[in-house]
């Protein structure tokens, strides 16, 4: 919650002796640097040892080309709709009018047959099937037709991943030219292609591909890094010589107002150093706390199937025919501590837990306790689990 202008703190702090030389020579004001009417910037020499590997033209260029690749319309759409598609298209070919005007729900049926079947292998999709109505030759023939439509998916996944690594990598390379050559050519005068640039380099920027694809973009962020310190760089010069204007031109009152301004400022600058090593501080204690909270998230899980696990017993069946109803309650678990514990995002108030981690309670006679799937709920700051166990034989 704490704000303030650092950068004219900053600022006035910097200029604390010539104050002092203005404040106690009051004909000091004449020699002033003659700096405030003259431009200090100069260009950097292309030599520096962040030189361009592309020249302006070609980087501009490439970098304003740069268009990331789409997986098409066929991303989007779920395996079945894509099945579907291939069936239709399958059966047009084949001049299959039943399955073409009742598409729908024959797709529906033969995604059924196959959804968890495993198709045939990349090798064996061009063997041609045997286009026999029998119910044996459908199933493979909309089992090839699964494999065909995950060859197309895996397809276009290899494609858009070599494309995406492509822009990345192009982008690298043109940004930091495009950047290290503008900051060649800026001058304080002269900072529009410096704003252009670095405009279009942060609009161009994608960090979740660079880190998917694992393409190193140090080098990009590095001109991004130097545009923008040159850039303060600039300011700061601007606002140099506007204070030195400000000065040579005040009156001896103003000075002395000026100079009670930047001792207050120094006390704001004393004050706002405190305030952020308090801040520190107290940053620090909270990270340890939240150590400590999110550490109860590793056992939650086993607390839970032990609990349960321990009201297991084959004196508390209700029925020996039907699951009887068990549950466990634990206060105290934040929605942070709930999101660890089962892998979920922060806000998820339920989870599951398979019931075989639970575990069996064995009996005489080859039979056993079991125990269905666990569903837990947050509640507040309170975990509730609850499940059912019965006699397996």
């Amino acid at each position: 919650g704490i704000t303030t202008n650092t950068s004219c703190v900053s600022f006035h702090l910097q200029t604390t002796s010539t104050m002092a030389t203005v404040l106690s020579t009051p004909a000091a004001t004449a020699s002033i640097p003659s700096a405030v009417s003259q431009s200090p910037s100069k260009k950097r020499a292309a030599e520096s040892p962040a030189s361009p590997s592309m020249t302006l033209a070609a980087a501009k260029k490439t970098l304003s080309s740069l268009k990331l690749p789409s997986k098409g319309k066929g991303a989007t759409q779920s395996e079945y709709v894509r099945f579907k598609s291939l069936l239709l298209k399958d059966a047009k070919a084949r001049g299959d009018k039943d399955t073409t005007d009742n598409i729908t729900k024959i797709a529906k049926e033969a995604w059924k047959k196959v959804q968890y079947q495993t198709p045939p292998s990349a090798d064996e999709l061009d063997t041609k099937t045997d286009e026999t109505s029998s119910s044996g030759d459908d199933v493979q023939r909309y089992l090839r037709l699964k494999g065909v439509m995950l060859k197309e998916e895996r397809e276009m996944q290899a494609k858009f991943d070599a494309e995406a690594k492509a822009y990345c990598t192009a982008f690298v390379t043109s940004a930091s030219s495009y950047l290290q050559w503008c900051l060649i050519e800026a001058t304080e005068e002269n900072q529009q292609p410096l704003l252009e640039a670095m405009k279009l380099v942060k609009g161009q920027y994608l960090p979740f591909h660079f880190r998917t694809y694992r393409v190193d973009d140090t080098p990009a962020l590095n001109a991004l890094r130097e545009t923008l310190e040159q850039l303060k760089e600039f300011k700061k010069l601007k606002d140099e010589r506007a204070l030195l204007a400000k000065l040579q031109n005040a009156t001896e009152e103003g000075l002395k107002l000026h100079v009670k301004e930047h001792i207050r400022l120094l006390a704001q600058a004393a004050e706002l150093d405190k305030l952020k090593k308090n801040k520190a501080v107290e940053d620090e204690k909270q990270r340890e706390a939240d150590e400590r909270e999110l550490a109860k998230a590793d056992d939650i899980q086993d607390e839970i199937t032990r609990a349960l696990k321990k009201q297991m017993k084959y004196g508390s069946l209700n029925n020996k025919h039907s699951a009887t109803r068990i549950s466990y309650t634990k206060g105290g678990v934040s929605h942070k501590v709930f999101a660890k514990a089962f892998g979920v995002p922060v806000g998820t108030k339920q989870a599951t837990i398979d019931g075989v981690e639970v575990g069996e309670t064995y009996l005489r006679y080859g039979a056993s306790l079991k125990c269905t799937e666990v569903k837990v709920k947050l509640v507040g700051d309170e975990l509730v689990a609850q499940t059912s166990f019965f006699m397996d034989k």
